[in-house]
């Protein structure tokens, strides 16, 4: 492109200030053809299904060859048969390290999942975004009319729960988005020099879309325009909300045959209603034994201190079970089900925030758990040092006899 167009010419037009004229067009055409579909696609970008190792660069193939061996290699190539999980651990390397992400589509089926460019974000990038895109204190906001809408929903006071992109717009449309696609693209592996003439085909107009790699810093300022020209485009389909729970297609019916209700939400909601009433049953039963059966202060602490210290034991145990039991379920049951496109980062996010929350539950439980055991504990042992009172026996002076 450069010897085509001349050095200040090309500069101009990979930097997105002005779009290349026909006659240009043409006479790049020959290096769109040869480079801008050209043998350096990313696994994204091929065909679902596809074998890419026929069409990966030479060092690729080389690297393919030496981790499983030439009669593997030669199989997969012309797709006799689908990768193992283990030449899938081996392979994988040989496309990361030259910026084609992670090897997934060989020997057909769909795998589906993110781009190649996600995965390359650690947990570090995942949070630098986020930072730059919602500030902590927008975050905490957000976060907190989520929960209060999804809560005013399980109480039937709406009939939908969405969160607002305004601000998330706002900010990709400025300097936070500027610095979210730096910090994007700096995560990537170094760009190769096909990925540079494909960059460059890109920003002239060709058909390809652009590489996502880390160019060097020269190349990266003259593209960060047209990048943030095609986010901005992007940004215009984008909704300015969005709906967490929809509104029921259905009305709520009442009146069925069920005791709960006859649809999931109706149920839920009278559930949620019986729990927060639950606590008034065992008072209720508290206050009829002090009514009928309680005769004294120390009737009265045993009666309601037992009680108390039991409910405050059991309702410990789940508060202090809840984490092991997370560790357990996650070992067991989650972790071998986590699909092999979502990167460790993402799945060690996922599991921090979960983590994150049911600690700040447990913690709740088991606070809550201990002052109704201490003060149950507390009226039992009370009851023992307070002494009832007590007629003395005196005995029955007989009269004196009378004098007849």
């Amino acid at each position: 492109y450069e010897q085509t167009l001349g050095n200040e010419r090309y500069v101009t037009l990979a930097s997105g200030k002005e779009k290349p004229t026909e006659a240009e067009m043409q006479a790049i055409q020959p290096c769109l053809d040869q480079y801008g579909g050209g043998t350096t696609s990313t696994t994204s970008e091929q065909p679902s299904g596809e074998n890419p190792l026929p069409t990966a660069p030479p060092d690729v193939q080389a690297c393919v060859k030496q981790a499983i061996g030439e009669t593997a290699y030669n199989e997969l190539y012309n797709s006799t048969r689908a990768p193992t999980e283990a030449e899938i651990a081996q392979i994988t390397p040989c496309f990361g390290q030259n910026g084609m992400g992670n090897f997934g589509n060989l020997g057909g089926g769909d795998q589906g999942g993110m781009p190649p460019f996600m995965k390359n974000l650690k947990a570090s990038d995942w949070e630098a975004i986020i930072n730059i895109l919602v500030p902590p204190n927008e975050l905490q906001a957000i976060t907190e009319n989520v929960l209060d809408q999804v809560f005013a929903y399980l109480n039937g006071e709406t009939d939908s729960a969405s969160v607002s992109l305004v601000k998330l717009k706002s900010r990709l449309a400025g300097q936070a988005g500027q610095d979210a696609l730096l910090q994007l693209i700096t995560a990537q592996p170094p760009c190769t020099d096909e990925q540079l003439v494909q960059m460059a085909a890109g920003a002239l107009g060709g058909e390809q879309g652009m590489v996502i790699c880390n160019p060097p810093e020269v190349v990266l300022a003259l593209l960060l325009p047209e990048l943030q020209s095609q986010l901005n485009a992007l940004l215009t389909e984008m909704p300015d909300e969005a709906i967490i729970i929809k509104p029921s297609s259905q009305p709520a019916q009442r009146g069925g045959g069920e005791p709960l209700g006859d649809d999931p939400i109706t149920a839920l909601r009278n559930v949620r209603f019986g729990s927060r009433l639950s606590p008034l049953l065992p008072l209720g039963l508290l206050m009829l034994v002090t009514i009928f059966g309680v005769r004294s202060l120390k009737g009265w602490m045993r009666w309601w201190g037992i009680p108390f210290f039991f409910a405050g034991a059991i309702a410990l145990i789940p508060g202090i079970a809840i984490l092991p039991a997370l560790n357990w379920a996650w070992v067991n049951f989650a972790a071998p089900r986590i699909p092999p496109i979502i990167t460790a980062d993402i799945v060690a996010t996922g599991r921090n925030l979960v983590t994150y929350i049911l600690h700040y539950l447990a913690e709740q439980i088991a606070i809550q758990s201990a002052v109704l055991l201490t003060v149950g504990l507390a009226a039992w042992i009370g009851s023992y040092f307070i002494k009832t009172g007590r007629k003395e026996n005196i005995p029955a002076i007989p009269p004196p006899p009378t004098i007849a």
